[in-house]
């Protein structure tokens, strides 16, 4: 008898040669292999699918069971819970950042930057060359609350940032504006100089502590530095006048007036109008008398009405 064996991909054969005796002998060692092998799985099966069906085992599976369950509500009020921690931390965040943007709107105005240099109503432009993922794999990865407390730390530093920078414009606006620099009118020509001159209702020479500017009756006088009004009524020789403390020991005086429109303990800013032009007190005709005193001292108010603004 011939036993003849092909390989899987039928590219070679090989024959073996043997008698009908050692050919029944090869079947039956095979039929009884087969035998014992399904007897063992059948054996196998049966003593554990009786375990399976016995009340113990019934229960050892229900313990299993109700243990992954609480396990696995356990993990579910964990995940809810860090959730929940984690939309607190966002909404904080989120109130941060809402702030950041008015503040920057702020300073946008106080700095009186162009209209679309800083726009923080919109994200802000990103870029750059793409890298290789070799360069990627040099940062190690971060968790979601990592990303969110780094986050926060950024945005804690800008608020200082910012905070401080909001400081130093309202120093500098405040500076400027108390600033003595300018004309105390909007409308009128210098009448009268500082200093030395003829008195004009004793013809004599007499001092003079101010500047007088005539002009139209009822025209503006405003303030040249921002302040506060320390006088505002009559005085002998000054008629209605108004005075304004700068502060640093500076003081200015705006005299003469028809009506005065401030009073005492309003706070001005520069260029607003406290009063109009009159000729109330010792004057021969609209106008008025300004004088600018430092820690009490008459000053040379053309140091301060011709010198350049900040």
């Amino acid at each position: 008898m011939k036993i003849i064996i092909v390989n899987q991909d039928h590219s070679r054969t090989r024959t073996y040669s043997g008698s009908g005796k050692w050919v029944g002998i090869l079947f039956c060692c095979a039929f009884m292999l087969s035998m014992a092998a399904g007897g063992a799985m059948y054996a196998w099966l049966t003593n554990d699918q009786e375990h399976m069906l016995t009340s113990e085992g019934v229960k050892n599976w229900k313990r299993v069971l109700d243990t992954q369950q609480q396990d696995l509500g356990l993990v579910r009020q964990q995940a809810q819970n860090q959730l929940d921690a984690l939309m607190l931390r966002l909404a904080e965040l989120q109130g941060r950042m809402t702030r950041l943007d008015a503040l920057g709107e702020r300073l946008t105005s106080k700095a009186k930057l162009d209209d679309g240099e800083f726009d923080f109503s919109e994200a802000p432009a990103l870029g750059g060359p793409q890298e290789f993922a070799e360069a990627e794999a040099a940062y190690s990865k971060v968790s979601l609350i990592d990303a969110i407390d780094q986050l926060a730390d950024q945005i804690d530093n800008r608020e200082k940032q910012l905070d401080l920078l909001d400081n130093l414009i309202s120093n500098r606006t405040l500076h400027d504006d108390s600033f003595l620099a300018g004309l105390p009118i909007r409308k009128g020509w210098l009448s009268s100089r500082y200093g030395r001159r003829t008195d004009p209702f004793t013809g004599k020479a007499a001092w003079h502590n101010g500047v007088d500017f005539a002009g139209k009756r009822g025209s503006e006088i405003i303030s040249v530095a921002a302040g506060v009004v320390v006088w505002s009524g009559t005085r002998s020789g000054f008629g209605l006048l108004v005075e304004v403390n700068h502060g640093n020991g500076y003081l200015t005086r705006y005299a003469h007036n028809e009506e005065n429109l401030v009073k005492v303990g309003d706070i001005v800013a520069r260029g607003q109008v406290i009063a109009t032009m009159g000729s109330s007190g010792r004057s021969t005709g609209p106008h008025v008398h300004f004088e600018v005193l430092k820690n009490g001292k008459p000053q040379d108010p053309s140091r301060y009405i011709y010198r350049a603004s900040n």
